[in-house]
């Protein structure tokens, strides 16, 4: 498969796609006493023809949303015309350092929102129990008046004694992927 770049990866997201969901985009699911529940609205500037907003939605459903040094994506959409479609599964990847990428967090998620047109795209995705969290996360970019705005909304719950112990650098490694993701789209 081009989209992975050693066996090893393949065979992770081949594991992966086994895997049950452990969340429900609007029901919800299992929380715990730990639960991070975000919410943001960022002002990503001015885009008064639209470029800008077509750009920065071309990297969200080609799953592209955050920059490679926080998560990358891995999965079979690539193989196709390189967009995201609900029902894909995604393993991702969050390196733990810059300086060591082989040390690394791996989940697998499954998206359930993938819809775009000239003034709103949506993407967002929940997590399988192949993920150290339980949850969902999705981003939602709209031009309105010749500006764009971001909203992010996630919740993440601990799923595994790994998240547990890690507490902190999870939630870190989370805070560290959303600015990073948010520095790269004010870029373009």
């Amino acid at each position: 498969m081009g989209s992975f770049v050693t066996p090893q990866v393949e065979r992770r997201y081949r594991r992966g796609l086994r895997a049950q969901l452990s969340w429900h985009p609007e029901k919800g699911g299992k929380r715990v006493w730990v639960c991070f529940d975000d919410r943001i609205v960022e002002d990503l500037g001015e885009d008064p023809g639209g470029s800008r907003f077509r750009a920065i939605a071309e990297r969200l459903l080609s799953g592209q949303y955050y920059p490679p040094d926080a998560i990358e994506f891995f999965g079979e959409y690539a193989e196709r015309e390189g967009r995201l479609r609900v029902g894909d599964r995604i393993l991702q990847r969050a390196t733990l350092t810059p300086f060591w990428p082989a040390l690394a967090v791996w989940s697998m998620v499954e998206i359930w929102v993938a819809d775009c047109d000239d003034d709103h795209c949506h993407i967002g995705y929940v997590t399988t129990a192949q993920h150290h969290g339980r949850g969902v996360w999705q981003a939602e970019l709209t031009r309105e008046d010749g500006r764009l705005k971001l909203r992010v909304e996630s919740t993440a719950c601990p799923n595994s004694w790994l998240f547990w112990l890690g507490l902190p650098l999870a939630r870190g490694l989370q805070l560290r992927a959303r600015r990073r993701a948010i520095e790269e789209l004010r870029k373009l």
